[in-house]
């Protein structure tokens, strides 16, 4: 074979080498894009399961002692949604008597809990021995307890991060280069 057929013949092989190693390039590229999204859908499909599962912050209940003829506390702080239960350690009959909400008779050991889910402050006594007063504050600036919040903040923050990893790995893959033969 003479020596320019021989040389057009390499050339023409080298050239198909390169597209070869080009297209071989793009699918491994296109097979981690491919591996990249599917993570993604993955952590996206995780999340919308995961998030509504987590523990809701739940409300609050405070305790009151009915001992010795009085309420103690007398007056009590909570949230709305938060509930008081009253306890009668008394060696008699107690009752809790609010404005639209009442115990009826607690005997001794006893307990009565309502549940306050309006801001305002709930005036209450023992119908039976009218000096027993005390006074439920509920507020708006008060807050639940916030360890639920916390950890599907914690989970939400995870699943972010992963997304923006995702999201880098595939900006990454996207705008490699091929490494030069040499």
């Amino acid at each position: 074979m003479p020596l320019p057929l021989l040389n057009s013949s390499f050339r023409k092989s080298e050239r198909l080498e390169r597209k070869v190693m080009r297209s071989h390039r793009k699918e491994s590229g296109s097979e981690s894009l491919s591996l990249i999204l599917a993570t993604a859908l993955v952590l996206i499909v995780v999340a919308s399961i995961a998030v509504p599962l987590l523990p809701r912050a739940s409300a609050a209940t405070q305790s009151v002692d009915i001992k010795n003829f009085a309420f103690t506390p007398g007056s009590i702080t909570i949230a709305p949604g938060d509930s008081v239960t009253w306890t009668n350690s008394d060696g008699t009959t107690h009752t809790v008597t609010g404005s639209g909400w009442a115990s009826g008779n607690l005997a001794d050991g006893a307990t009565y809990t309502h549940q306050f889910n309006t801001t305002g402050d709930f005036d209450y006594k023992c119908s039976i021995h009218q000096s027993m007063t005390g006074v439920v504050h509920v507020g708006s600036g008060t807050t639940p307890p916030s360890k639920p919040f916390l950890s599907g903040m914690t989970l939400i923050a995870v699943i972010v991060v992963s997304i923006i990893v995702v999201v880098a790995l595939v900006v990454v893959l996207m705008r490699r280069k091929p490494a030069k033969k040499t």
